[in-house]
């Protein structure tokens, strides 16, 4: 020691309790009386002090949840140290146990702290240095409080950033609904002026949705549900896609707009998200510059493999000050209510959480008045690829000639038997060993028709489907569901147009095919005796727009503002379509559903499930095994879902004519 003490030292300030907050408590635990009294008055000034006389007595008074700091010996009766602390971190993980031995050696010290003990000390030992660790265990314990906070504070700010994003989703698709609807003038004609007026609303509804989107983005990345979709495509391509794009808004304030990139580099990564955040490094670069442009430039690492995507601009650039928070959550440069510059702050939030979800990163070089370079750097290959079993059931575009139909299975013998099935049908046959395969060549090939297995390594068929019905170019392509896994529910709620299960037979698969390319019959209507539906939703915005849109296909619809009102209504005349929301007054969707199921006069009710709840996965799988479809309100816009419900209805009716 370099100075003399005549007490004990004090407790470091940021350890002492505060006037007005509880003191902590700490524990001696030891079977000699004499150990116990002294280590007791030397802590008692500053600290709640209880005392055990063994190791049960420990434990049993660590159940209680309020210690923060044990000071145990190591050896007792009943319970030793050791089993004293690991019962105690059993109960408490975050207790602070600090274990006093006088028969110390290697072995014990090391399975203490393996059992998770904050120190170990030997008798005798300095009454200071007790006192210090205690401090410094009381810190850590501290800390550890606070860590347990901010992150249950992160995860409701998540889950309240979700939730919120679907409230607004769900009125923004109703308005989005009502305008498409009196643009195509199913209310009647509309003058020009009211036309423009209407596709203004539009356009300022869809941007809203954007934003909201977003915010639902940036929540699913911060709570780990975002999923990475692969697939291989050229660069060049993707970056003329965002040039093609972005050039009006560039040309609007005269600015350059210009890409220097490699025509042959083929990289394999989530193209969708990298276009988004090129999108929105482009567009940074745009607002933030007066005058001389934008210009991307795309090259290789030199020593690994990764590629390089830069957007440098030769605008107003960032300070050295502000380059640390650029990154954060809703954090602005200019945050003032004069500031010159719009935007919510997520945009390169969302850009950096993307890159790093794929495997890299966005870093920044910018100083004020020099302009900014974003550099995206990202794996030139995510994952296996399995180039040359996909060229095995390619077709040669020099010999195609008829209709591709492509299959998507990774099992080469399905492969092989979907082709036998199809020689001197007149189709050509391509095939695909997994899912981001099979999305690249349905982009090249834009078959005529897909089968899709649900059971894939890597992404399974229902990421897939997914992905294809949310593309513009793939959304209209036939797909049937080809599996062993019998959820015809959940396929045609996500919009297959027909599902065979396996093993398959040549000629049932033949006729449906053969039925897909004579395409639908023209001038179907309902039937004359239609179905009746029920929309029990309390969002009446959204049970009105599916009342009005169905009734205009001929069906009887009926509304409930509520679970008890739905619930009266189908005891006294049952439909045969139920729409349900979950979250409703009185009566919820899930009790709604149970009373169903001990009503006889219920059990044939079709029953689509219409909600902005997120479901846990054993709330899925209950409601997959009693509903038709289960359809997340803000996962769509209501004319999709419309499209999907109708379809659904279709094949119902079809299957009360067979």
């Amino acid at each position: 020691m370099t100075d003399t003490k005549t007490d004990k030292d004090p407790v470091p300030a940021e350890s002492a309790p505060k006037p007005d907050a509880p003191r902590p408590k700490v524990m001696v635990v030891d079977d000699e009386l004499g150990f116990r009294e002294l280590v007791s008055r030397v802590f008692q000034d500053d600290y709640d002090v209880v005392t055990a006389a063994d190791g049960e007595e420990a434990v049993r008074r660590a159940g209680a949840r309020d210690i923060d700091v044990v000071i145990s010996d190591m050896t007792m009766p009943k319970l030793s140290g050791l089993e004293a602390l690991k019962a105690m971190k059993e109960i408490d993980p975050k207790i602070e146990v600090i274990l006093v031995t006088g028969y110390a050696t290697l072995e014990t010290a090391i399975e203490s702290m393996k059992l998770g003990a904050y120190d170990y000390i030997t008798k005798p030992f300095d009454i200071e240095e007790l006192v210090r660790l205690v401090a410094r265990a009381l810190d850590k314990r501290r800390l550890s409080r606070q860590v347990n906070e901010l992150q249950e504070l992160n995860r409701f700010k998540s889950e309240f950033l979700a939730n919120m994003s679907h409230e607004l989703r769900t009125p923004m698709n109703a308005i989005l609904g009502y305008t498409s609807l009196h643009l195509d003038r199913l209310y009647g004609e509309i003058t020009q002026k009211q036309e423009d007026a209407l596709k203004r609303v539009e356009a300022a509804g869809k941007n809203l949705l954007h934003l909201i989107n977003s915010i639902l983005d940036l929540s699913k990345i911060s709570a780990g549900r975002m999923p990475v979709y692969l697939e291989e495509f050229h660069v060049k391509d993707l970056i003329d896609e965002v040039t093609s794009m972005m050039d009006c808004l560039a040309r609007a304030k005269q600015l350059k707009l210009e890409a220097y990139v490699p025509k042959d580099m083929r990289v394999r990564s989530d193209k969708t998200k990298l276009k988004q955040i090129l999108i929105n490094l482009v567009n940074n670069g745009i607002k933030f510059t007066s005058s001389g442009g934008i210009f991307i430039a795309v090259d290789r690492s030199l020593d690994q493999p990764f590629f390089n995507i830069r957007v440098r601009d030769t605008g107003i650039g960032i300070k050295a000050d502000d380059l640390p928070v650029l990154f954060q959550e809703f954090k602005q440069l200019d945050a003032s209510p004069t500031r010159e510059y719009g935007g919510t702050g997520l945009g390169l939030v969302i850009s950096r959480k993307f890159a790093q979800l794929m495997g890299g990163d966005i870093v920044v070089e910018s100083a004020a008045g020099t302009g900014s370079t974003f550099t995206v750097t990202l794996p030139l290959e995510s994952g296996q690829q399995e180039q040359a079993a996909e060229n095995i059931f390619q077709p040669a575009a020099a010999v195609r000639r008829g209709k591709v139909f492509l299959a998507i299975d990774d099992d080469p013998e399905v492969l092989t038997l979907l082709r036998d099935s199809l020689q001197g049908s007149g189709y050509e046959f391509a095939g695909a060993l997994g899912a981001e395969e099979g999305i690249a060549m349905a982009r090249e090939l834009k078959p005529f028709a897909i089968t899709l297995d649900i059971m894939m390594p890597h992404k399974d068929g229902w990421s897939a489907l997914q992905i294809m019905k949310n593309d513009p170019e793939l959304r209209k392509i036939p797909v049937i569901i080809l599996s062993i896994m019998d959820n015809k529910t959940l396929g045609y709620a996500l919009g297959v147009t027909d599902y065979i299960l396996k093993p398959f037979e040549r000629v049932e698969l033949l006729k449906k095919l053969k039925t897909l390319d004579r395409g639908a019959p023209e001038g179907s209507s309902p039937k004359k005796t239609p179905h009746t539906i029920l929309v029990a939703d309390d969002e009446k915005p959204v049970a009105d727009y599916l009342k009005e849109t169905l009734g205009g296909e001929g069906y009887a619809v009926e509304t409930a503002e509520d679970g008890a009102a739905a619930l009266k209504s189908m005891s006294v005349s049952p439909p045969d379509i139920l729409f349900l929301d979950l979250m409703m007054p009185e009566i919820n969707g899930f009790e709604l559903i149970a009373k169903m199921e001990k009503d006889p006069k219920l059990k044939n009710v079709s029953i689509f499930i219409l909600t902005a709840r997120h479901l846990t996965p054993e709330e899925t799988d209950y409601l997959q095994k009693r509903t038709e479809a289960v359809i997340q309100k803000g996962s769509q816009n209501l004319s999709d879902i419309l499209g999907l419900v109708k379809k659904r209805l279709k094949t119902l009716e079809a299957a009360d004519e067979r």
